[in-house]
């Protein structure tokens, strides 16, 4: 037994070394950092982003810039109003998986949009995040598996497909949303949605603080929709559906589950998982049957 583990030990150290000698002597060279930064007088009105593992950050600046650091390749090309920015993985490390355990990058792209110029974003990343901050435009369509997060931004319309994904929006606006995730979180806080429709798999769905107009539909198979309102809500019709779960409302301001006119519908569904609908300033809870 002892010599088996000797042999073990002595064969793990020779594939330790010989991969350190790898790294250093051969990979190292293949894996060093890139950077690619421009600034574009130009005027675009459409940005196209696609990378593969790259966290992509979308924020306002004076002028449209590309900033990336990582060690794949970058491609950036215009035609007319748009602006398309593509990362590769480099051609010196060919098409296969990393296994090397020395190798680590943080790869990073960011890019810098001037203010309402912009009309229309598409960015996909394989297996990075996306982020918008301070960001305006028409519309933006989001493709990702990881983490989406959007806060201080405006849009007219908003389109999020998501995997294993958490979604973060927070001090925002969207007249038309359409965010649909396998299996994940979204939360969003202190935001006004209007004709906006958000589908989950498997996960909860919490809107905390939010504005007193909002009209939303909502759908979870397995978890729980928790909706906060952060001041009195206007105009408001509730449709609460929790298949096996429990609807509560903590919100006196509803009579009936509606407040004013029917304009603003909160529609939630659940399979499996519960409904609250609460007010920032607690009031005695009104427990519905089902």
């Amino acid at each position: 037994m002892r010599k088996l583990f000797i042999s073990g030990l002595i064969i793990f150290a020779i594939f330790f070394i010989s991969g350190t000698v790898t790294w250093f002597a051969f990979d190292k060279a293949k894996y060093e950092k890139q950077n690619y930064n421009k600034t574009f007088n130009n005027h675009f009105s459409q940005l196209s982003v696609s990378t593969i593992g790259s966290e992509i950050n979308i924020v306002k600046g004076n002028k449209f810039k590309v900033d990336y650091q990582g060690d794949n390749d970058v491609y950036v090309s215009k035609k007319g109003k748009m602006l398309k920015v593509t990362e590769k993985r480099a051609t010196n490390r060919g098409y296969g998986l990393n296994f090397n355990p020395f190798h680590y990058n943080k790869k990073k792209l960011t890019i810098t949009v001037p203010d309402k110029q912009l009309k229309d974003l598409s960015a996909k990343s394989v297996i990075g995040d996306v982020h918008l901050r301070n960001f305006n435009a028409s519309s933006a369509t989001i493709i990702n598996s990881r983490h989406f997060s959007m806060e201080h931004s405006n849009l007219k319309y908003l389109n999020v497909d998501g995997s294993n994904s958490l979604a973060y929006i927070c001090d925002s606006s969207v007249k038309k949303g359409n965010l649909k995730i396998d299996t994940g979180k979204l939360t969003l806080s202190r935001s006004e949605f209007q004709d906006s429709i958000f589908l989950l798999n498997e996960g909860d769905i919490n809107m905390n603080k939010m504005k007193s107009s909002n009209d939303i539909k909502a759908s979870t198979k397995k978890g729980d929709i928790n909706y906060n309102f952060e001041a009195k809500p206007k105009n408001t019709l509730l449709k609460l559906h929790p298949g096996r779960g429990e609807k509560v409302v903590n919100n006196n301001n509803f009579k009936d589950g509606k407040v004013g006119k029917s304009k603003n519908i909160l529609e939630f569904y659940t399979v499996d998982g519960d409904i609250a609908v609460s007010y920032t300033h607690l009031t005695l809870p009104t427990i519905y049957s089902v």
